[in-house]
């Protein structure tokens, strides 16, 4: 049966879910497993994964820009935030008390005082994503009403901008000794208006309006094969010989995720009407609910991690995944619990 469903969004989509979960299952290795056979494939995953929150907030500006509704504030504040804020808040209720009952013992106080800093920092570190994206929901009918009236010079001139100041200049930063940093860190107040995951929602929009006859496949696949083996080379050397203090020990590998996101996402569009039937099937019913399986995965994966070894994520991952698609799915055949908690 042949679809007419723009699917490549989603295949974007379901991709960036599975990888952030995928790290969060491998921190545990990274970080105390070096010496096991397991923890040089957990980097070069860990470094792949790199590139699915960037993805993450590209195809929230695909959706959200190309839409003529986004213009209207009353869609903006009846649909849109009570969507996306309602279920983010529950969870962060349900995850403050998760996480101290089974990491401190139930204690009331601390689960309020988490909950009340809320405004002024995730309940758990796996909910940081969810702050530039409602910065950018807030924003995006001016937005909207920036990219309509921009032309391409000026949509590619912001973005060079953000690339500089928000990617290059930071990378750069962070790979100097402090010493040296310093010179080139900017005057916080003086970049005020940019913002440090925004140019991806712009990014998105700019890549999303490409024409597919106009993707050069092998080219994109050239950049993505090589940048991310550089990317791997880079991290792996970094991390295995503690070189984080080094001069431009990290700096190739932070410059370029903009780049591989960008030709990934190239990738997926290229192929637009080629993806096969079953992988359509599969990723059509995992898409409605990669926001669900975002806001559960912590537990899951906390659960899972209490019945198999941490360090295994090998097993860890494709359990906490399996329960999580599942539990979602499941959960969201309940109206009362889909409309307020998915």
């Amino acid at each position: 049966m042949k679809r007419n469903r723009v699917i490549y969004i989603d295949v974007i989509r379901v991709t960036a879910m599975l990888a952030v979960v995928l790290v969060h299952t491998l921190t545990n290795m990274i970080v105390s497993g070096m010496g096991s056979r397991l923890w040089i494939p957990a980097n070069i995953m860990e470094t792949i994964s790199q590139i699915a929150v960037p993805l993450f907030y590209m195809i929230s500006g695909v959706t959200i820009l190309n839409s003529s509704k986004t213009r209207d504030l009353k869609y903006l504040f009846k649909h849109r935030l009570v969507r996306i804020m309602v279920p983010f808040l529950i969870w962060a209720v349900i995850s403050a008390f998760f996480f101290q009952i089974v990491g401190d013992g139930f204690k009331l106080d601390v689960i309020i005082k988490k909950i009340a800093m809320m405004y002024n920092q995730p309940v758990i570190t796996a909910f940081w994503l969810l702050y530039p994206l409602i910065g950018f929901y807030l924003l995006s009918p001016a937005i909207k009403f920036f990219v309509d009236a921009a032309n391409k010079t000026v949509i590619n001139y912001v973005l060079i901008l953000w690339y500089i100041t928000n990617i290059f200049l930071p990378g750069f930063v962070t790979s100097l000794p402090p010493e040296a940093g310093t010179f080139f860190v900017a005057y916080g107040n003086g970049l005020m208006f940019l913002s440090n995951m925004g140019g991806y929602f712009l990014l998105g929009y700019k890549l999303s309006n490409i024409k597919k006859e106009n993707i050069n496949v092998k080219l994109h696949l050239s950049i993505f094969s090589i940048g991310m083996l550089v990317s791997i080379i880079d991290l792996y050397i970094v991390h295995r010989y503690a070189l984080q203090q080094k001069p431009l020990a990290s700096f190739p590998a932070s410059v370029l995720i903009p780049i591989l996101a960008g030709s990934l996402f190239l990738i997926c569009k290229k192929y637009e009407g080629r993806y096969p039937e079953k992988l359509q099937v599969v990723i059509e019913f995992i898409a409605p609910l990669t926001y669900g399986i975002y806001l559960v995965h912590g537990i899951v994966v906390a659960l899972v991690q209490s019945v198999i070894n941490p360090m295994n994520y090998v097993a860890v991952f494709p359990v906490a995944i399996v329960i999580c698609i599942v539990g979602v799915w499941v959960m969201s055949k309940i109206p009362l619990v889909n409309k307020y908690m998915m």
